[in-house]
C-alpha cells in the first residue's frame, strides 16, 4: 500500500500482512522507532498476527524506509509523525490496534491525546517523561553513550555489530539478525529526538480511557523496567517486563513471548 505525496506531506509506504481467511479481528498497525523503518515488524510480528487473524500494516514514517520527505527529515517533529498515523489510518478504513515501538510508542502516546482507538501496546517505549532519565543511565557507560548517539544520528556508518548487539539485542540472538538490523539502520530527525525531551512529550494521559499494555525488557540498555512501570502506571495501563529480552523487542531472540503475551493480553479484553 502507498499513500501519495499531497501538497503537504511526503508519499507513506505501508506493509500489509493480512490473514489467508477473512476474521472479525480489528487490523493491527505497527509504528517502528528512531533509525528503523517498518521491515522490523514484517520479520516476525506481522506474520504472527497476521496467521491469529489480524490484517496487519506497518508504516515506515516519512523519512524512512521507502517513503518520501527524505530531503526534509532534519526538521520532522514527532506530530508530524502522528499526522502520518492519522492518513494511515484513514487509508486502512478501520480504527487499528496500535503497537509501536521505542520512539514508536511516544508516537502513540501523542495520537491517543485526540483521537481514540480499540487498544495500545508500547513496547520499550520511550517513557512518558522523556529520554532525560536514559540519557543519564547512558552517560554513567561513556562508549555507549558516544556510541548511541552517534548511531541516532548517522544510521549504519556507526553501527558496529559487537556495539548493536550489546544496545538493543539480548546475549543469544543470531549474528544475522543483528547484521540485518544494521544494515537496515539510518539517520533519525535530530528535531523529533530533541522532542523526546520536552517539546513532543506527552500532555494528556489516555483521556479516551484506552485499554493500554506497557512492554518493558529487563535486558534493555535504553528505557529501564522501572521507567516503563512509570508510563504504565501513567496511563493505566497493564504492564509486564519481558525476561531475557532487550530493546529490540520484536527481532530478539524471545521475539515470541513478547507477541503470545501481546495476543494473550488482547483476548483478555473481550
Amino acid at each position: 500500500m502507498k499513500i501519495d505525496r499531497s501538497a503537504e506531506h511526503p508519499s507513506l509506504h505501508i506493509i500489509e500482512h493480512h490473514p489467508k481467511k477473512a476474521t472479525k479481528k480489528p487490523p493491527i498497525l505497527f509504528i517502528h522507532g528512531a533509525n528503523m523503518s517498518g521491515w522490523c515488524w514484517n520479520e516476525e510480528f506481522m506474520p504472527y498476527f497476521s496467521k491469529l487473524g489480524h490484517p496487519t500494516y506497518a508504516v515506515d514514517l516519512r523519512g524512512h524506509g521507502k517513503s518520501g520527505g527524505q530531503e526534509t527529515m532534519s526538521t520532522d517533529s514527532i506530530a508530524d509523525y502522528v499526522t502520518d498515523i492519522h492518513r494511515v489510518i484513514d487509508e486502512i478504513g478501520t480504527t487499528p490496534i496500535l503497537i509501536g515501538h521505542s520512539l514508536g510508542g511516544l508516537v502513540i502516546q501523542k495520537y491517543i491525546e485526540k483521537k481514540t482507538v480499540p487498544a495500545c501496546v508500547l513496547m520499550a517505549s520511550v517513557p512518558v517523561d522523556g529520554l532525560v532519565p536514559s540519557i543519564m543511565d547512558l552517560a554513567l557507560n561513556p562508549t555507549m553513550f558516544m556510541q548511541s548517539n552517534l548511531s541516532q544520528l548517522f544510521g549504519t556508518l556507526f553501527s558496529g555489530v559487537d556495539v548493536t548487539r550489546k544496545s538493543v539485542f539480548s546475549g543469544d540472538v543470531s549474528d544475522d539478525v543483528v547484521i540485518r538490523y544494521c544494515t537496515e539502520m539510518q539517520p533519525s530527525s535530530p528535531k523529533a529526538l530533541l522532542d523526546t525531551l520536552w517539546l513532543g512529550l506527552p500532555t494528556k494521559k489516555n483521556p479516551f480511557n484506552i485499554p493500554m499494555l506497557s512492554l518493558g525488557a529487563d535486558e534493555d540498555t535504553f528505557f529501564r523496567p522501572t521507567q516503563i512501570r512509570k508510563t504504565a502506571e501513567a496511563y493505566n495501563a497493564k504492564y509486564i517486563n519481558m525476561k531475557k529480552t532487550s530493546h529490540a523487542m520484536m527481532l530478539d531472540s524471545h521475539w515470541q513471548e513478547s507477541a503470545n503475551a501481546i495476543n494473550t493480553w488482547l483476548n483478555s479484553l473481550k
